[in-house]
């Protein structure tokens, strides 16, 4: 009998260091799993920190974006209103010329010159200041007239 109370105690202590070994384990791998939520939260709240701090990134270029928009906006603004005093420039410029070009017409021309007459083709013919004949082309240039063709 001593032997099989012996051979109990054997098995029971077997029995508690198993449960004691599975107990063991149990807090082990709750332990893991403990760090691995508090891992997963940390890792959340610096996935959360990076989010809200490229939220504020994106939020401050939009805000960047809208003002550079609003100064190109600007900018373009002045570059048509700079091309419309331009051309409103040119638009005198070249009425005064027609003006010009009317009052010379009449009696004398730009350079000096005064009116002969007409040719063929209906072309003013004008005397310059040291007797040479010519006329005003197309593109408003003093064209001669050779003496042969007179």
């Amino acid at each position: 009998m001593a032997k099989k109370e012996t051979s109990e105690k054997k098995t029971e202590v077997k029995v508690k260091k198993e449960k004691s070994q599975s107990q063991e384990k149990k807090e082990k791998e709750t332990k893991v799993k403990k760090e691995k939520k508090e891992e997963k939260s940390e890792s959340k709240a610096k996935k959360e920190s990076k989010d809200k701090e490229t939220q504020k990134k994106e939020s401050e270029d939009k805000v960047k974006s809208k003002k550079d928009q609003k100064s190109e906006k600007e900018k373009k603004s002045d570059e048509k209103t700079k091309y419309k005093h331009k051309e409103a420039k040119e638009n005198e410029s070249k009425t005064e010329k027609k003006e010009k070009k009317i009052q010379y017409n009449e009696k004398e021309d730009k350079w000096g010159g005064k009116v002969i007459g007409k040719d063929s083709k209906g072309r003013t013919i004008y005397e310059g200041p040291r007797g040479g004949h010519y006329y005003i082309n197309e593109h408003g240039n003093k064209t001669y007239i050779k003496k042969d063709k007179e």
